[in-house]
């Protein structure tokens, strides 16, 4: 019979009707008794295992609403499916990704100047937030806190020249969901995104993601060329102004101008990925585009990955006047996505002044950082490489010729003990970036000698 052999404990803390569940389950999935078979009646189970008819409904009624079993009228119960899942994994089990090799250098981005953080200033100013219990119990605003919102559209205005007011300004967990929002409110009007390629990964992947026409924009020494963004028909333009992919340094304002004056002719929109606009220690930041601009055509993108921690999941937009009213039109449809608590800890954290003196603090820590980098790469691939310092992304960059490309020579150095990046060039010279964010000062020398002695058999 079914419920042969069915041992029910009475001391157990398992309901009783949830061990009979147990029990039958396990048989159906074992395929005994078979899909179809009809289960003995509530009445002769009772009866068996001397236990109420309640208990046997409750046990035949949860396998029912599961798909195990099906009632039929008049007729009984019957088994309905077995599943029977083979090498499952327990529920709470997580494959293990496959080990990287140990890492003794890091050059990666990942990371930032740990003897640099605030932490302990950090968690003084998120208990302070945690402590307000009457904001912190309750969700968050889907446009972000307005206590941070205030802050930004001042720290903007103060740090980067950006125009914007705090109902214009959207708060997300880190640029990708914010530029996905912005695909969102596009809709059509974002068939044809131009970039200068190579682009930001994570945003190429966006786009691709809402199947936009991605074109890729030639460029000259001082960024993409007017003349063949006007010929891609391209309907936004996606670009990091302070820190061209082609050239590593800012885009000079007259070739700025030329892009914002495409925009006003042809009714395009700029998205300015403003990443580390604030963190230039070679000389002055120049200004933001947006704040070139009268704002209705450019949508103007900051973020604290590199300011606080990449862990601190706060990135903001400031939106065009047009395209703030429809996000507020749909906002009982979003879902704040960055941590309420982080918010207002960053709104005080900026309110009493501490990001303007971490920002003096870490341009000084990456100027030192970077002139010795780039001292070391001079050094030991003087010879074989072109160096360039690409100052906001806090990284210096390797140019090579090689027989292998940049993923293999990534890959190599791996294997070795050190992480570098990888970047596609568009043409026949390998791209490898350095990252002095994270990597301490004593570690450099080390790790670039190391570096040298895995990749230079491969570079000629």
């Amino acid at each position: 019979m079914i419920y042969e052999p069915i041992f029910l404990d009475v001391n157990s803390d398992l309901p009783m009707y949830m061990q009979l569940y147990d029990s039958i389950k396990e048989r159906i999935c074992s395929g005994c008794p078979a899909v179809g078979e009809k289960m003995p009646s509530i009445r002769r189970i009772s009866e068996e295992l001397g236990v109420s008819r309640t208990t046997i409904e409750q046990a035949y009624q949860q396998l029912c609403v599961e798909g195990y079993l099906v009632s039929k009228p008049q007729s009984g119960y019957f088994v309905e499916a077995a599943v029977i899942e083979k090498n499952a994994l327990p529920s709470d089990a997580i494959p293990d990704d496959e080990p990287e090799p140990s890492v003794r250098y890091d050059f990666g981005s990942r990371y930032v100047d740990s003897r640099s953080s605030d932490l302990d200033l950090w968690r003084k100013y998120v208990r302070a937030a945690l402590s307000r219990e009457d904001i912190v119990t309750s969700y968050g605003h889907y446009q972000g806190e307005p206590e941070l919102r205030r802050q930004l559209a001042h720290f903007g205005s103060l740090l980067r020249g950006v125009n914007a007011t705090p109902d214009r300004i959207v708060i997300g967990a880190g640029v990708q969901p914010l530029l996905s929002l912005i695909c969102g409110l596009l809709g059509e009007r974002a068939g044809r995104v131009g970039i200068e390629y190579p682009c930001f990964p994570h945003a190429e992947r966006v786009f691709r993601d809402f199947r936009l026409n991605i074109t890729a924009l030639g460029h000259d020494k001082f960024g993409i060329t007017p003349e063949e963004l006007y010929e891609s028909k391209a309907d936004v333009l996606y670009l990091n102004p302070s820190n061209t992919e082609s050239m590593g340094r800012p885009m000079p304002v007259s070739r700025r101008a030329e892009l914002l004056e495409w925009a006003e002719r042809t009714d395009g929109l700029i998205i300015e990925d403003d990443y580390n606009g604030a963190l230039r220690f070679r000389s002055h930041p120049v200004p933001s585009m947006q704040g070139m601009s009268d704002g209705n055509n450019v949508i103007y993108l900051g973020s604290f990955s590199k300011l606080l921690m990449p862990s601190v999941r706060i990135s903001y937009m400031v939106l065009t006047p047009e395209l703030a009213e429809l996000y507020r039109s749909r906002g009982a449809s979003y879902n704040q996505t960055s941590s309420k608590t982080e918010q207002l800890a960053l709104a005080e954290y900026i309110r009493d002044g501490h990001i303007e003196k971490r920002l003096r603090r870490l341009r000084k820590i990456y100027s030192e950082k970077s002139e010795r980098l780039v001292s070391l790469l001079n050094e030991y691939f003087g010879s074989i490489a072109q160096i360039r310092l690409a100052e906001t992304a806090l990284c210096a960059e390797l140019i090579l010729k090689s027989t292998k490309s940049p993923q293999e020579l990534a890959e190599t150095a791996l294997a070795g003990g050190v992480r570098v990046i990888p970047a596609d060039t568009g043409d026949s010279t390998v791209k490898l970036r350095l990252s002095f964010a994270g990597i301490q000062s004593e570690e450099m020398p080390e790790g670039v000698r190391l570096l040298h002695k895995l990749i230079s058999p491969y570079c000629r």
